[in-house]
């Protein structure tokens, strides 16, 4: 018998910390006589760790068969596939669904399910099933009747060759990217008759408690908490704002409730080894709400672990780069904890037009190791094929991968053999190290979900219709049917709604990445931290703080107590005067002393007003010299500052970003973005000038990017050319 746990951020396998060499072999894609050579190639190339879905729809082809021992095909035979992993000695990550998307028609749902049984589709908010993808109604017992029919039967083979009975299954995933087939929109899922009833009313009962305070939200009167309406249409009052903000709030803790609720039904029928649930709540949170979701698993008491996708579709340079550094620090800032891992890695997409070069491989593998992955698992190591009936697009999926169709090796497979090599070699000193930070991006779910329903203008003037409208703009989705896409596109990102008029990724949270590449460039290692759902306690070193004037009441909380407690806070391009709710709460601009005096327009608002806005930053205050020049395309915020702030840049002659007194506080009224070199040269200042941060690397030279793992038994350098400039440079350790 053998032990799989997870302690802290490692996941141990007998006793013994283990990072996930890792391979998805997808055993209903290949021919049971391919599986062996597949498994023993992928063993070869030091895969230590098999994934693999385990669809429904595959093993149950009609309502009153289910087929795991290949009575009605040997491809079906699921013991054989986990008897041939433990002869090789491969561990095994189970991924039973229901949902697994895998390109596959249905999502890995049984036709039959749907066809058969309507009532387990989700509606609309118009009382309409959704078309497109089926989202599953997975607040409704007739879904979880049979949902849970395929688990106490699939969960009975699996159990057997759980680890803890001395089998090779080492972790457990229930469902893929959970969230109802990425139905996280406002309008395009939930709207069943269980979720009504009762699941929403119970959640505005437990979150208020009191239903007068509903009322009073809502500017509504209400007799019950289940006449609480979902919201019918994006908002048109302050009410309706706040009513909009509580469903989608529901539905973010809805989802992980389900995913609670199948890591339940899965011990019940036995299975002890640790949970991992990939990207929760994806679409709409992109990378997906690893703090929120782990925050709900964890007090659910569920045991394991969320993780995330690194797929490298494009050059890794710093735009390149940005998403998956970004996945995996979002997974990193779940405070569930567990090993940060990417349980799908890749360097190319299922679609020809996306595919990139296997050049890409090993940068791809070494950025997760360098933001401190404890492992990543190959989607799929091996191409293969699917009848087209059963398929998106297809039928070959993923070619090319390590193993092409006749499962010969590419130079994918070398690469990352080679990579794999290193990793077992210095498997304890990897997996022991932490990555070196040197600042923190803050993060929370007002960001996207103000994003989505719009901003409250900030001065009174624009309040009255007498201004330019500041920094926001009309967010409400709107369908395109010109392109002919429905309006249910999986890959659209915000699902149920085809295009929208401005992205939501135009807000705030463009301004988060934003400042993340910025961090790339300038060498900065950075996390990410959300406010709301905190892995670490307020009070040491720098937050940096996207916001347009409204952040959660709880964010704000949390930077009070972090300034109280001796930490940093950047704030960028304003303070915040709202909450969520669009309440105003001035907390931080009194405790601050700061006023915001003007918004300024981007270039290009009048006649002749082309390029962009010019600001001074230097005259000696940096260590510039006699002064210097950047530019910015966005709105300038300039806000009045107290006596005793140190101004660091200016516009027209007034200061518009500002160190305050006390430097523990700095307010830069303008985006944190790498535009041109003055750019890099002014951030670099604030950081090491103004914000007294020594950085843990820096450069010289050429442009290169390195992180930094520390561990008790070795320090790990990991050095990138994301520029790809030639020529000499340097990279000092502080």
């Amino acid at each position: 018998m053998g032990t799989a746990v997870i302690v802290d951020d490692q996941l141990l396998v007998n006793g013994a910390r283990w990072y996930v060499r890792g391979g998805e072999i997808q055993y209903f894609r290949l021919p049971l006589a391919a599986w062996c050579d597949r498994l023993a190639k992928a063993r070869d190339g030091g895969v230590n760790t098999v994934s693999s879905y385990m669809p429904w729809y595959w093993h149950a082809p009609a309502e009153d068969v289910v087929d795991l021992h290949g009575a009605t095909l040997p491809e079906r035979d699921l013991r054989r596939f986990l008897d041939l992993c433990a002869e090789l000695e491969l561990k095994v990550i189970a991924r039973p669904g229901p949902f697994i998307n895998s390109e596959l028609r249905y999502g890995g749902f049984p036709g039959w399910l749907f066809r058969d049984h309507p009532e387990t589709l989700s509606r609309r908010g118009d009382g309409q099933i959704a078309t497109g993808r089926p989202i599953p109604a997975e607040g409704e017992p007739r879904y979880r009747h049979y949902v849970r029919a395929w688990y106490r039967q699939v969960n009975a083979l699996l159990a057997d060759y759980d680890i803890h009975r001395g089998g090779p299954i080492i972790m457990y995933q229930p469902d893929n990217e959970l969230s109802a087939a990425w139905s996280f929109g406002l309008l395009n899922s939930l709207f069943d008759p269980a979720v009504l009833g009762a699941s929403w009313p119970n959640w505005l009962r437990e979150t208020y408690g009191d239903l007068a305070a509903v009322a009073e939200r809502h500017g509504r009167a209400y007799r019950a908490f289940t006449d609480v309406p979902a919201p019918r249409a994006f908002p048109s009052s302050a009410g309706d704002k706040r009513l909009c903000l509580d469903w989608l709030n529901f539905k973010r803790w809805f989802f992980a409730d389900w995913g609670a609720t199948l890591a339940q039904w899965a011990q019940e029928d036995g299975i002890r080894v640790p949970f991992t649930f990939n990207e929760p709540v994806a679409g709409f949170y992109g990378h997906g709400d690893h703090p929120g979701f782990g925050a709900v698993l964890q007090a659910r008491g569920i045991h394991g672990t969320t993780a995330c996708h690194t797929y490298a579709d494009r050059a890794l340079d710093l735009e390149g780069a940005l998403g998956t550094v970004q996945g995996i620090e979002l997974t990193k800032a779940s405070p569930w904890g567990g090993p940060p891992m990417a349980v799908e890695a890749n360097t190319n997409w299922y679609m020809p037009r996306l595919c990139r070069s296997e050049a890409n491989w090993e940068p791809l593998m070494r950025l997760g190791l360098a933001h401190g992955l404890k492992g990543a698992v190959i989607y799929p190591y091996t191409a293969s094929i699917v009848s087209l009936d059963d398929v998106i697009e297809g039928p070959e999926h993923y070619e090319p991968t390590c193993l092409d169709l006749e499962g010969k090796p590419s130079e994918g497979y070398r690469q990352l053999a080679r990579f794999h090599t290193f990793v077992a070699a210095w498997e304890p000193e990897i997996t022991a190290a932490q990555m070196a930070t040197d600042l923190t991006l803050a993060v929370t779910p007002g960001q996207r979900l103000l994003d989505f329903l719009g901003m409250p203008p900030l001065l009174a003037a624009e309040a009255a219709g007498h201004g330019p409208g500041g920094d926001r703009f009309d967010a409400e989705p709107v369908l395109d049917k010109s392109a002919g896409v429905p309006s249910h596109d999986w890959l659209d990102g915000y699902e149920g709604v085809s295009r929208q008029s401005v992205p939501a990724e135009a807000g705030v949270w463009k301004r988060v990445k934003d400042a993340g590449l910025l961090c790339s460039r300038l060498n900065l290692a950075y996390d990410m931290r959300d406010l709301i759902n905190p892995n670490r306690a307020p009070g040491a070193g720098w937050l940096v703080v996207a916001c347009t004037g409204s952040l959660d009441r709880a964010a704000i909380d949390y930077c009070l107590q972090h300034l109280d407690a001796g930490g940093g806070c950047l704030f960028f391009p304003t303070l915040p005067i709202f909450d969520e709710d669009g309440t105003p709460d001035r907390r931080l601009a009194e405790r601050l002393g700061v006023e915001l005096a003007e918004q300024i327009r981007p270039a290009g608002g009048t006649v002749l007003d082309y390029g962009a806005r010019v600001l001074d930053f230097g005259a000696g205050v940096l260590d510039f010299g006699a002064g210097d020049h950047l530019t910015t395309a966005g709105w300038i915020y300039r806000h009045r500052f107290p006596a005793g702030s140190t101004a660091l840049a200016s516009y027209a002659g007034q200061p518009v970003a500002a160190l305050l007194p006390g430097g523990r506080a700095l307010i830069a009224g303008f985006d944190m973005a790498y535009t041109t070199e003055a750019s890099v040269r002014f951030w670099r200042g604030v950081v090491e000038t103004a914000m007294g941060i020594a950085p843990t690397l820096s450069d010289e030279g050429i442009f290169y990017a390195a992180t930094l793992l520390r561990g008790a038994g070795a320090d790990i350098l990991t050095v990138f050319n994301l520029r790809g400039r030639v020529g000499q440079g340097s990279i000092r350790l502080r």
